[in-house]
């Protein structure tokens, strides 16, 4: 059971972290052209809902593996939980300033867009330390 979750976990981890990836990428390259704005922040919002969706399963096989493998009391594992709230915030302005972006003046909303997603970029790579070293 433990194995199958782990597997799990990861290719979700991979989906979301891909798709995250692929956000700031477009966020960066792609909406300073005007001409392909719009289409960029389409793909962005797709992309961001796709990553959201991996990151909040990404919580549920982690709690349901720490369940199965009793670290849920790990000090690492109670650490992860509480930076991913921080992460869940972010992801959740990502997606509020991208989905406003038509209304917002000379691409404000890009740009913290862009913000928030590095933010997010780091949580998870701090999730990702935490998960690899397991520090004490």
């Amino acid at each position: 059971m433990y194995l199958a979750l782990k597997y799990a976990h990861l290719l979700i981890a991979i989906a979301a972290l891909g798709s995250s990836a692929a956000v700031g990428v477009i966020l960066a390259f792609f909406t300073e052209d005007p001409a392909h704005t719009e289409f960029a922040l389409r793909i962005a919002r797709r992309l961001l809902w796709i990553a959201a969706a991996g990151y909040g399963l990404m919580l549920v096989t982690g709690m349901w593996m720490g369940h199965v493998a009793d670290l849920l009391d790990a000090h690492w594992t109670e650490m992860a939980m509480n930076i991913w709230g921080a992460g869940a915030l972010l992801i959740g302005l990502a997606l509020r300033s991208v989905s406003r972006q038509p209304r917002s003046p000379e691409g404000r909303a890009v740009r913290l867009a862009r913000w928030y997603v590095a933010g997010w970029g780091a949580v998870l790579l701090v999730i990702l330390y935490l998960m690899v070293f397991k520090p004490s």
